[in-house]
């Protein structure tokens, strides 16, 4: 099972930073654009952007780009007390207060998730308890396998997510939040409030230590920095002449927020598929073709924004159209046997075989039978993402494909994806389709980093 244990962070000084926390953290390396980098920047000269994701320049080559830039960066923070790291070995407990409405929801509902930052130790997937559920792709972990070479350090955390049946863990997290005040506070500009403790009692730190020891973790997100971890890890021992890690060494660990599976702030928005083009595609084709396995209706912007909130039920989708309205399409047991035997694992299947739980999910349906079947989309268009654009907002999906010149011909507006679908599909040894989940709100950057 896991193996968790404390660490000693690099944090940020405040008072030598001259900034809030607010102006010194950034969001994962993955969902910042160009115009978030460029904000970011003008927050602090200390933003820890400057690390994750530091800009590019004409010129830019091995030794002289952003990595190289980042680690004398992090080195120099570190040299100036900027960054100072902590005396003793602490877990980090994670707090973020949010209203499910500043991720896009159509309802306001106040909730608390509580997670801890700790060590685990490395696994590569397949091998041991550490489960993933998405793909990854060699671009994202070549680019995160340079920086943490020339790092050396865990700059953001991966999310996992661990069992807590009896909430055990959970338990511990909420007595760990009486211990003390706060270390560190900020709120986000989407009113996120962020709250993190430094706790390094002894005897709170094994008891957390001792029960994560009896769990699985399954990733949430971040499975590029995993495995990328562990590729990092690999190349450490090799030089060390330790093919087999039995040399405790930092690197040996990566940077992980687990968070119990029974918290009631977990909260997963759906994506929603945005179409640009398909080959001869139209309204009237699209419902022509869907009858046959899909019940249609005509449906309102409210039915609709209801749907993307759905956490039971047949599978079944929204649909907006440039020029036809809004529909919701229902799965009928057509469809069911359409998905068996697509993903029957034969050699007529358009995909290899899959579980009764990966079959049944929304996103898969929609790339099995819509995307790839009545889009005719290729799996290497879907993959690549040409046509497909996403997005976790259903307000702003509906208003992209309805607004005057949109190039969007038509949207699927999707229910999220279950935590216990994640489980199944993970413990089943199988991938989801990409952007099946959007834990909602991100892990940030800069809390706390991981010195290798």
């Amino acid at each position: 099972m896991a193996t968790v244990r404390p660490f000693r962070a690099l944090r940020y000084d405040q008072g030598k930073a001259g900034a809030p926390l607010s102006a010194l953290i950034c969001p994962p390396y993955d969902v910042i654009d160009p115009a978030l980098q460029e904000a970011l920047y003008r927050k602090s000269p200390y933003n820890v952007v400057r690390v994750e994701l530091g800009k590019q320049f004409p010129g830019d080559a091995p030794g002289h780009d952003r990595y190289a830039r980042g680690a004398e960066t992090l080195a120099t923070w570190s040299g100036e007390g900027i960054l100072a790291q902590d005396a003793k070995p602490a877990f980090y407990l994670y707090e973020q207060t949010f209203d499910i409405a500043s991720g896009g929801a159509s309802r306001s509902q106040v909730v608390v998730r509580r997670g801890i930052f700790g060590a685990i130790k490395l696994e590569p997937f397949g091998t041991g308890c550490v489960y993933p559920h998405e793909e990854t792709f060699g671009g994202p972990k070549a680019d995160r396998l340079n920086l943490m070479r020339a790092c050396a350090a865990n700059m953001s955390p991966v999310f996992g997510l661990v069992p807590d049946e009896t909430n055990v863990i959970s338990g511990l997290l909420r007595v760990g939040v009486t211990l003390k005040a706060p270390d560190m506070e900020l709120t986000q500009d989407n009113g996120v409030v962020e709250r993190v403790w430094v706790l390094d009692d002894t005897g709170w730190c094994a008891a957390l230590s001792d029960h994560l020891g009896t769990r699985k973790v399954f990733i949430a997100d971040g499975h590029h920095r995993y495995e990328t971890a562990c590729n990092y890890r690999d190349e450490r021992r090799k030089a060390d002449n330790d093919p087999d890690g039995k040399l405790d060494k930092d690197y040996n660990y990566t940077l992980m927020v687990c968070v119990p599976m029974s918290d009631p702030g977990l909260y997963i928005l759906p994506t929603h598929r945005l179409i640009q083009e398909a080959p001869g595609l139209s309204a009237e084709q699209f419902l022509r073709d869907a009858a046959a396995l899909f019940e249609q209706r005509d449906a309102s912007e409210a039915e609709l924004l209801q749907l993307a909130e759905e956490q039971s039920g047949p599978v079944r989708f929204g649909v907006a159209f440039k020029d036809r309205g809004l529909k919701i399409i229902t799965a009928t047991p057509q469809a069911a046997e359409a998905m068996k035997r697509a993903t029957a694992g034969l050699p007529s299947s358009a995909a290899p075989a899959r579980s009764d739980a990966w079959r049944g999910l929304d996103v898969a349906v929609l790339q099995e039978l819509v995307l790839k079947g009545m889009l005719r989309l290729s799996e290497e268009q879907v993959l690549r993402k040409e046509g497909i654009s996403y997005t976790p907002d259903t307000r702003q999906a509906l208003a992209k494909v309805t607004a005057p010149g949109s190039p969007y011909v038509m949207g699927f507006i999707l229910r999220p994806t279950l935590i216990e679908q994640v489980r199944a599909v993970a413990t089943a040894g199988e991938k989801m389709p990409q952007k099946s989940t959007y834990f909602y709100p991100k892990l940030l950057t800069g809390l706390v980093i991981r010195k290798l």
